[in-house]
């Protein structure tokens, strides 16, 4: 009998490295965040564990925009970044090779904010003015569509780049007249100056998606990984359209908005996991304007092959159009 027992501890003592070698860890990943309502998806997965859930240890970094979080991406600081198209097309042209797994929200949220008091009442008072904008951004795109619209050239305003906590300063205190941005940048400056700003909204300039992306490389190296941001990203997405309330008033404590103000924010934008038919479309427009910003000259770069279907495909078909 004792050597029985013997025999079974011996025997144990040999299977157990096996069970903690079968014991899975967690995936650990730094994903770069935009401060941008668009982006509420990717916040829900953390705030709600589905990262977890999913066998990912995901440390979420916040930065003011979507931009500077690209540059996180970009120098492999991070593995998992979210941004309104627009940097994601800049840095595609200038040659960097990331691919957009999702995009997690359709949003037409870039805008202008303007103080009245410094004589601008409607689009056209912005002529001659003191304006800012955070170059690269999907507002800084929609600030040259505004100013085409209506007939302005960029000679015609002083344009002053910033980042967007800066412009909200520098509203309130009267150094420029009006600036370029998102939300909730532009919400933070109405709060403060109140009747003595007034807000454009983008109308049909602007159509813009919040896409979730990856470095190519750490992406095809990686392809269960990005199946498990996939099913996270699917579960926040289920989460906001059964308790859109408990949604929006998490989301209003993270970015500092009153709940009651969240509503108007909120209703503009389609929270959505998929890769629409239209993203390549929006991606090659920017490209162009992005080309003629940066005086860059022959074809434009093959924006669907930095789109990654795989992920997607393979946890839920239906929502990639991308053909």
């Amino acid at each position: 009998m004792k050597n029985r027992i013997k025999n079974l501890f011996f025997a144990l003592s040999f299977m157990l490295p096996i069970f903690s070698l079968n014991a899975a860890e967690p995936v650990k990943m730094l994903y770069a965040a935009p401060t941008s309502l668009p982006a509420a998806i990717c916040y829900l997965a953390g705030i709600k564990n589905y990262f977890k859930e999913e066998g990912l240890e995901v440390e979420e970094k916040m930065f003011s925009s979507g931009r500077d979080a690209l540059e996180a991406l970009l120098a492999k600081q991070a593995q998992l970044q979210s941004v309104s198209e627009t940097p994601v097309v800049h840095a595609i042209v200038q040659g960097n090779d990331i691919v957009t797994i999702a995009t997690v929200s359709e949003h037409h949220e870039a805008r202008v904010i303007a103080r009245i008091d410094h004589g601008i009442s409607k689009p056209e008072d912005i002529k001659g003015k003191k304006i800012a904008t955070a170059a690269g951004t999907n507002s800084d795109y929609f600030m040259y569509e505004f100013l085409k619209k209506y007939n302005l050239k960029t000679t015609d305003v002083q344009i002053t780049n910033m980042k967007a906590p800066d412009m909200k300063v520098a509203l309130v205190k009267g150094d420029i007249d009006a600036y370029f941005a998102w939300e909730p940048h532009i919400y933070y400056a109405k709060k403060e100056l109140g009747e003595k700003a007034i807000i454009f909204p983008p109308g049909d300039l602007y159509d813009g998606r919040q896409t979730v992306n990856m470095n190519r490389e750490y992406a095809l190296q990686n392809p269960e990984v990005v199946r498990k941001v996939i099913r996270a990203l699917l579960k926040a997405e289920t989460f906001i359209k059964k308790n859109p309330a408990e949604a929006k008033k998490l989301i209003a404590t993270k970015l500092k908005i009153e709940v009651a103000d969240m509503d108007a924010m909120w209703n503009e934008i389609t929270f959505k996991v998929e890769l629409d038919k239209n993203l390549p479309g929006i991606m090659e427009k920017i490209g162009a304007w992005s080309f003629g910003v940066n005086k860059k000259t022959g074809a434009l770069p093959d924006f669907k092959s930095h789109i990654y279907k795989e992920a997607l495909l393979k946890e839920k078909k239906s929502a990639v159009e991308i053909k």
